[in-house]
C-alpha cells in the first residue's frame, strides 16, 4: 500500500509538469485536487498523450492506495474528469476499474 504522505511526491516524479503545482504536504483531497485540475487542462488542451497517462497514475493510485486515496479518487478525481469524458476517445483513455467506479457513480444519481 502506498502511504498516504509520500502521494504527492509520486505524482510529481511521474508527472514533472506537477512538480511545483502539488502541494508537498497536506491532506490526500488537496492534493487529488491538483492532479484532478492537472489533468482537466490537459484535456481541454487535446494532450491525449498526457491525459492517458495521468489517468494511467490515478488507476495505479487507485489500486494500490489506501481507503483514503481511494475515496479520494472516487469523490474528486473521478467528480473532476468525468465532465469530460464525453467523447468516446478521451473515455476509452480511463482505466476499466476507474470506467467501472464511473459508471456505478452514474447509476446512483440517475
Amino acid at each position: 500500500m502506498l502511504p498516504d504522505a509520500k502521494i504527492p511526491l509520486l505524482i510529481a516524479c511521474q508527472i514533472p509538469a506537477l512538480k511545483h503545482g502539488m502541494p508537498e504536504t497536506g491532506a490526500v483531497n488537496s492534493t487529488i485536487g491538483a492532479f484532478s485540475a492537472h489533468t482537466r487542462q490537459l484535456i481541454r488542451l487535446g494532450n491525449l498523450q498526457e491525459v492517458k497517462k495521468c489517468f494511467a497514475m490515478a488507476g495505479v493510485l487507485y489500486k494500490n492506495g489506501s481507503n483514503v486515496l481511494q475515496c479520494a479518487i472516487e469523490s474528486v478525481f473521478i467528480f473532476a474528469v468525468s465532465p469530460f469524458l464525453d467523447t468516446q476517445q478521451i473515455k476509452e483513455l480511463l482505466p476499466v476499474s476507474l470506467r467501472r467506479i464511473r459508471n456505478r457513480h452514474l447509476q446512483t444519481i440517475s
